[in-house]
């Protein structure tokens, strides 16, 4: 008894009876394979198919009834009780044989190899139960050995990343992502400050839309953009790597100009006579997002540079309001 890496169990097992049916095509590109066995007592059905793409197996212990049913079932396949292989029309090679211990010694093994979670057993004494019992245990201690070296090899990389990191000034989440290569490490440190220093001295609408495309828009815009700012990544997914040097920098700038316009369009709304003031005020009230818009325009604001979503406009509304002699507004 053995298993591979793929934890098939390596059946060979003494049985006292056997009916085995298969079924081949012409081709041989299909195969069909049915059987059911006696050790003692404890009966089992076993399957295989194989076809061009995927080989199936089960392994299952069976009731000594279901074992009965079975055995008239294949042994009915036969054209008459003499004939044991036979062909048909298609070329389709079939077989159907009932072999006992003693009758046909080298025939009353059992032998297969079955994936281990191919199988199933409904007794804990039965002699394959035991083999597959073995065989899991055997399984399991590997698996827990692996398992236990692949801790010791992660936390080794984990370790050796955190120090380039801090070593380097990169964020350990790029590091763990790109590799601990220090040649990789600064090719991407160099590249994403240039990126960061060139987000810097754009214009507030680029920054804007730059922020947009980074943080929140799909995976293909975020590849593109750090493709535009020429970061190397090495063909990391994009949207595991922290960019959060470059969007609290985004930000800074983004929010110190979106609370620099509230003083300016207060400036300017002071400034414009009382026809023009009611016009904003009346259309500030309107749900329309293009009237709001031409409203900051109008009040000198850049409103590609802001994200009118979380634009207090109430703040202009309420100092129209006070210049029209509104007071009730909030």
């Amino acid at each position: 008894m053995e298993t591979n890496e793929k934890s098939f169990i390596n059946f060979r097992i003494n049985i006292d009876e056997t009916v085995r049916f298969s079924c081949r095509t012409s081709s041989n590109n299909n195969i069909a394979e049915k059987e059911i066995f006696r050790v003692g007592s404890f009966y089992f059905f076993y399957v295989f198919n194989r076809t061009e793409r995927l080989n199936t197996y089960s392994l299952r212990e069976i009731s000594k009834d279901e074992f009965y049913d079975r055995k008239r079932e294949f042994l009915n396949f036969r054209p008459n009780s003499r004939t044991s292989e036979w062909v048909d029309k298609s070329n389709n090679s079939f077989s159907v044989k009932n072999y006992y211990n003693g009758s046909k010694k080298n025939n009353c093994y059992w032998k297969r190899n079955v994936p281990l979670e191919d199988c199933m057993f409904i007794t804990e004494n039965n002699p394959l139960k035991e083999i597959y019992d073995a065989v899991k245990s055997e399984a399991a201690i590997r698996k827990a050995q692996t398992d236990a070296f692949d801790r010791e090899e992660k936390y080794e990389y984990a370790r050796k990343c955190g120090g380039m990191g801090r070593k380097l000034g990169i964020a350990y989440v790029n590091v763990l992502r790109i590799g601990p290569e220090k040649g990789k490490l600064m090719k991407f440190k160099e590249s994403y400050e240039r990126a960061i220093q060139k987000a810097e001295e754009m214009p507030l609408s680029e920054a804007r839309e730059l922020h947009n495309d980074l943080f929140r828009r799909g995976r293909a815009t975020r590849k593109a953009t750090m493709d535009k700012l020429n970061i190397q990544y090495f063909d990391v997914d994009v949207n595991l790597l922290s960019l959060d040097e470059l969007e609290k920098k985004l930000l800074q700038r983004l929010n110190a100009y979106a609370e620099e316009s509230i003083r300016i369009a207060k400036t300017n709304l002071a400034n414009a006579d009382y026809a023009t003031r009611q016009q904003m005020y009346d259309a500030l009230l309107n749900s329309s997002r293009r009237q709001k818009k031409e409203v900051l325009i109008q009040l000198g604001i850049d409103v590609a540079a802001l994200d009118l979503s979380k634009y207090p406009l109430s703040e202009i509304k309420r100092a129209l309001a006070a210049t029209l002699g509104l007071e009730t507004e909030r």
